[in-house]
């Protein structure tokens, strides 16, 4: 199957679980945990602790990476959407599990909302425009910040040609696999000097 034709019905089932959860609060922590091993290889890959602000870009209705990240580590978590229904969703979410102190949610563009304070960057595997947000990101983060970007492999589980721009764009650091989530990968970028 091509890679973008899978891509599309992963974004697209998603969306539709995340509207029923949404509205049955009691699975929310079931769908929650469904990423809880992501995040684990995520948390010790770029290293989050208590003093750093973590920005999740793509949070969705759910904002199950902003849950966990706080809820693991301590750290300020602020999740962007540019749907102001899924941001509306993902508030409720956040209310219901009393964690309004940890974590913001905002309704905003990630190709114009200000990457600076943030420590790490978590980018959603169904990002639109993706090279130009990753552009923005890359152009604006500050040298130490350490970017995750989430996306499908290829066969032999490193980056598609598709995203082979992340290495004009950024140093990639390393890359890990999700094996129960299928060809989902975790790719660790850093700041290439002289951006």
């Amino acid at each position: 199957m091509n890679p973008f034709a899978l891509k599309f019905m992963s974004d697209y089932l998603f969306i539709i679980v995340e509207k029923i959860i949404v509205k049955l609060p009691s699975l929310l922590l079931s769908y929650i945990t469904y990423y809880e091993d992501i995040v684990d290889k995520e948390i010790n890959l770029t290293k989050i602790t208590k003093q750093d602000t973590v920005l999740h870009i793509g949070c969705g209705s759910l904002p199950s990476t902003s849950l966990l990240i706080a809820q693991k580590t301590g750290a300020r978590t602020i999740g962007i959407d540019k749907n102001i229904t899924s941001v509306r969703d993902a508030q409720y979410c956040v209310h219901a599990l009393h964690q309004e102190n940890q974590i913001q949610i905002h309704h905003a563009n990630a190709l114009t909302y200000a990457m600076q304070s943030s420590h790490v960057i978590i980018v959603s595997q169904g990002i639109e425009p993706r090279y130009e947000v990753l552009e923005h990101i890359a152009n604006t983060m500050e040298p130490d910040t350490r970017v995750i970007f989430r996306t499908f492999s290829s066969k032999n589980g490193n980056i598609t040609k598709e995203d082979a721009v992340l290495r004009t764009l950024f140093i990639v650091m390393d890359i890990v696999s999700h094996p129960q989530h299928g060809i989902l990968i975790s790719v660790l970028l850093r700041k290439k000097t002289g951006r």
